[in-house]
């Protein structure tokens, strides 16, 4: 069988969670480099193009979440998966998912809740040997219809109680510090590493400065819409 070209602009059925509260649907989307390189989790040459439903001012705050699902009494439904959600107060909350987690969007609590549409894609190694410095080539399948269940009953509901999605913010605070601490020591690293060279640390303080403002509003957001303590 011939190999498509890994570069190219493909179509595929991917599983989306509409930010409007509508039902969940399964429906085509194109994988490409420009979505690859819009988005902060693209470590793959194509990726889903998600800038037409975030905008491409909201694609700094797209996020991933990966599944390898085994075991499934529908076998169709086995492989890996990625959701991709995202983060930006300037986008809606969910509506779809805070119904699937039983939640009232206006008063979510002390977890955070996903804003935008929500989307999953099934990929698949390359079936093919990759070249070193070709780049990580990704291969993309269809999401099958049965996974829509799986998803809103399972998947969906056991991440939302989970300490990973509970610490989502906390998390995002540590990696964007992070990011801030590597590039303030970069020069002590280049002493240490001549082979780093002249290379640069790869921070962007744009980005650091709104994804800061970004955790401090939904961290206001959702302080303010938390139940008293009288509340019952």
């Amino acid at each position: 069988m011939m190999l498509r070209d890994p570069h190219e602009s493909i179509v595929r059925n991917i599983l989306i969670f509409p930010a409007d509260g509508g039902d969940p649907r399964i429906s085509p989307m194109t994988f490409n480099e420009a979505g690859a390189k819009a988005n902060p989790e693209g470590v793959y040459t194509v990726n889903v193009d998600l800038r037409g439903l975030y905008g491409q001012r909201n694609m700094y705050a797209t996020r991933q979440k990966g599944w390898d699902i085994t075991n499934q009494p529908e076998k169709i439904t086995e492989g890996e998966y990625d959701l991709f959600h995202n983060a930006s107060p300037k986008l809606p909350v969910n509506a779809t998912m805070a119904r699937l987690v039983g939640v009232d969007p206006k008063k979510p609590g002390k977890r955070p809740l996903w804003r935008g549409d929500v989307v999953v894609v099934k990929r698949t190694e390359w079936p093919a040997p990759i070249a070193t410095g070709a780049g990580a080539h990704m291969d993309y399948l269809d999401v099958p219809s049965q996974a829509m269940e799986l998803f809103s009953s399972l998947l969906i509901p056991f991440w939302y109680n989970s300490d990973e999605w509970r610490d989502f913010l906390r998390t995002e605070q540590e990696w964007n510090d992070a990011g801030l601490e590597k590039d303030q020591n970069w020069p002590m690293y280049q002493k240490l590493y001549p082979m780093l060279g002249s290379t640069k640390s790869g921070f962007d303080k744009k980005t650091y400065d709104k994804t800061a403002r970004m955790i401090d509003r939904l961290k206001t957001t959702r302080s303010c819409s938390m139940p008293s303590a009288s509340s019952t």
